[in-house]
C-alpha cells in the first residue's frame, strides 16, 4: 500500500514547491553548470521554478504523506508557453542568464515538429523517500490525462537515458541529438507519443480497432492478428492484385461472415502505392472488402516520426511508435502482420515486427509461420456504421 497519495499543486504553495524542486536539484551536474556559484544556485533555481509554476498553462502536481508532508513534485509545461515567460526567466537568472538562453535556444531545435505537446520540466521526490514509487506515481497522474485527451509528451533528462529506467517504463524514447553544453551538461532529449488506446468495435466475432470515421463509414483493422498467413504461397515476383492473400481474404475469411454482417462491408477500390523507399512496382487498383494496409497507411494511423520521408536506414522505420504497431495472436503469441507494398523487390512483402518496427525492404512473399516465426495477417475493411447497430 502507497504511503503518499499525489494531487494537483495550489496556487498558494508555488513558492513551497518550488523551494522543494531547488533543493532536489542542488547537486544536480546540469543545474552545476546553468548555476556554477554554489551560494547562488538554490535561490537561482528556485526563482526559476517559481516562474514557471505561475506561468499560463503550466501544471504541477505533489506527492505527500498522509500527515502532509510534501515527498514529491512535478512541472509540465505545454509546447506553445508565452515567450515573455522565457524573458522572465533571463531576468531572474542575472548573471546566469547567458547559460539559460543557450539552453533555451538548443532545446527549441531539438524540440518534435509535432503538436500540441506537454513538456515535462521537473520531478523531484525526497531523498529519504525514494525507491517507493513516488517519481513513477507523478509521471503516471498527469500522463493518463494526457492520454486521455491524446497529448504526446517531451522532457529533457540531465541524466543518461536507459532503456529500462522510470522512463523508457512510461513509453519514453530517444529522439534527436543530444544537447551537450559541457563536458558535465548534457541533456537527453526523449519523447512519449500519447498513449491514447484507440477505439474498438465487435463485428462478426472479431474485435477491430477504429482508425478512421467519415460520414457513415469507418475504416476498421483487425485488433488481433486473425490467423498464420503468407502473401502468396510461390516464390516470385507478385503485387496485392495477383496475391494468394488477397483471394483468402476476399474469398474464405469473407464467407465466415453471415449474410447479413458482408451487405454492411464495403467494396472499395484498393490501390497499392508503390515502396516509398524502393522503386518495386505497384498494383493496378483492386476492387475489395477485405485489404491489408500499406506501409504509408500505417504510418498514417499509428504514428509518424519523420523516418518514412527521412529514413534513419534502409532496412526499418525503428521508431517511436513501436509499441504501438506491435500485434498478438489471440492467445499473445507474438507475430509479424503482412502489408501489401512490396519489398525492394518484386519478390518481397513489408510488414511490421514482432518488435512493431516496419520492415519497409519485406521478407519473402511466401514466408510461412513456423513454431520459432510467426507471420500472420490483419485484414482492413470499410464498414458501414449501421452495421454496428
Amino acid at each position: 500500500m502507497k504511503d503518499f497519495t499525489v494531487r494537483p499543486i495550489r496556487a498558494d504553495e508555488i513558492e513551497t514547491v518550488a523551494d522543494f524542486i531547488s533543493r532536489g536539484y542542488y547537486d544536480d551536474i546540469y543545474f552545476h553548470w546553468v548555476v556554477g556559484k554554489e551560494e547562488d544556485r538554490h535561490q537561482v533555481v528556485k526563482d526559476y521554478y517559481i516562474i514557471y509554476l505561475g506561468a499560463k498553462g503550466s501544471v504541477g502536481h505533489v506527492a505527500e504523506t498522509s500527515d502532509g508532508v510534501l515527498v514529491g513534485a512535478s512541472v509540465w509545461l505545454p509546447h506553445d508557453l508565452d515567450p515573455s515567460v522565457s524573458e522572465k526567466v533571463y531576468e531572474a537568472a542575472g548573471a546566469y542568464a547567458k547559460n539559460f538562453k543557450q539552453v533555451s535556444a538548443k532545446s527549441y531545435d531539438s524540440c518534435p515538429p509535432m503538436e500540441p505537446f506537454y513538456e515535462l520540466v521537473a520531478v523531484v521526490t525526497d531523498k529519504k523517500m525514494q525507491g517507493k514509487g513516488i517519481g513513477g506515481a507523478l509521471l503516471k497522474y498527469h500522463l493518463d490525462i494526457l492520454d486521455e485527451a491524446g497529448i504526446s509528451t517531451y522532457l529533457e533528462a540531465s541524466t543518461p537515458y536507459h532503456g529500462d529506467g522510470v522512463y523508457a517504463k512510461f513509453g519514453y524514447q530517444q529522439t534527436g541529438e543530444l544537447l551537450v553544453f559541457a563536458d558535465t551538461a548534457v541533456l537527453y532529449p526523449l519523447w512519449r507519443p500519447a498513449k491514447k488506446p484507440k477505439k474498438t468495435v465487435k463485428f462478426g466475432g472479431y474485435d477491430w480497432l477504429v482508425l478512421e470515421e467519415r460520414d457513415d463509414e469507418m475504416l476498421l483493422l483487425s485488433k488481433e492478428i486473425i490467423e498464420p498467413a503468407s502473401f502468396h504461397n510461390v516464390f516470385e515476383d507478385i503485387s496485392w492484385e495477383d496475391s494468394d492473400i488477397r483471394r483468402h481474404l476476399n474469398t474464405v475469411f469473407h464467407r465466415r461472415f453471415s449474410l447479413d454482417e458482408r451487405m454492411q462491408i464495403l467494396e472499395k477500390a484498393v490501390y497499392n502505392e508503390e515502396n516509398p523507399w524502393y522503386s518495386s512496382q505497384s498494383s493496378n487498383d483492386a476492387l475489395d472488402k477485405f485489404f491489408l494496409l500499406t506501409i504509408k497507411e500505417v504510418v498514417k494511423y499509428f504514428g509518424d516520426s519523420g523516418q518514412l520521408k527521412n529514413p534513419k536506414n534502409r532496412f526499418f522505420i525503428d521508431d517511436i511508435y513501436n509499441d504501438d504497431r506491435k500485434a498478438t495472436f489471440a492467445d499473445g503469441s507474438p507475430s509479424r502482420w503482412l502489408l501489401c507494398t512490396s519489398g525492394n523487390y518484386q519478390n518481397l512483402v513489408a510488414n511490421v515486427t514482432v518488435e512493431g518496427k516496419i520492415l519497409v525492404t519485406g521478407d519473402f512473399v511466401n514466408r510461412a509461420s513456423t513454431e520459432l516465426f510467426n507471420v500472420g495477417m490483419r485484414p482492413a475493411m470499410w464498414l458501414k456504421k449501421g452495421g454496428l447497430a
